[in-house]
């Protein structure tokens, strides 16, 4: 029986199961992207393997789970009330997901960069605290989530090998706000961030704020692995 044959028609339990971030170059999280109408939620995660595998889940008038391998849709499921315990699986997923995307580069963050210098270290520390009271702001709109489930979280996160500049990075989208961690080769962590306020993502084109960090990297790692943990807490399948 082929791997096609298996696995079409097999039990999203199953599929859930045989997910596995690791081992993958890009992993992509995202929370309500691309939505048709304001009243659907669509949670979506990808990784990039020899074939890559894709985790969608859809609510709208009706709730939906579909699984895609190499992309061709491999099983579709519509979920009922007597399936809730398909929705923690879809989290675990999300949130493994998240996890070894930033544990690939945590060897990385830690490491010593030459040359750093005593202004280096003085500019990182004011670059920090920008970056604190910004993402102290997101923080505030999530936590207005948790208060309001009419209002739409519109985030995503990628990290790996981008697949079409072979950068490494770390990406987090968070409602307005496109912040980009380049991991450079001389083991410098350059940090840009667009304000896409009033336009669709992707389509501000001068950053608000870019930083090179060598001194500080583990400080400015920990605000962003907070930040992507309280997106993916808020943002769990309901």
């Amino acid at each position: 029986m082929s791997l096609w044959q298996r696995l079409f028609g097999a039990d999203p339990k199953d599929l859930f199961l045989s997910f596995n971030p690791h081992g993958s170059s890009w992993c992509v999280v995202t929370w309500n992207f691309d939505l048709k109408t304001p009243l659907k939620r669509k949670w979506m995660v990808e990784i990039h393997k020899e074939k890559n595998e894709l985790i969608q889940w859809s609510k709208g008038e009706v709730e939906e789970l579909f699984f895609f391998l190499g992309g061709n849709l491999i099983r579709k499921r519509r979920i009922s009330q007597t399936q809730e315990d398909l929705k923690p699986l879809m989290n675990l997923a999300i949130h493994s997901t998240i996890k070894l995307g930033f544990e690939k580069h945590q060897e990385f963050m830690l490491s010593q960069v030459s040359g750093a210098t005593t202004q280096d270290m003085q500019n990182e520390f004011r670059a920090l605290q920008w970056i604190q009271a910004s993402f102290g702001t997101l923080s505030r709109a999530l936590d207005s989530l948790k208060k309001n489930p009419d209002l739409i979280q519109t985030c995503a996160f990628f990290s790996g090998t981008e697949p079409d500049s072979k950068s490494e990075v770390i990406r987090i989208i968070a409602f307005n706000l496109d912040i980009f961690c380049y991991l450079i080769e001389d083991q410098s962590l350059r940090i840009v961030i667009f304000d896409d306020k009033n336009m669709g993502h992707g389509e501000s084109r001068n950053p608000t704020f870019q930083q090179i960090i060598k001194v500080t990297k583990p400080q400015f790692y920990d605000e962003i692995v907070k930040l992507v943990h309280q997106i993916a807490e808020v943002g769990e399948v309901f």
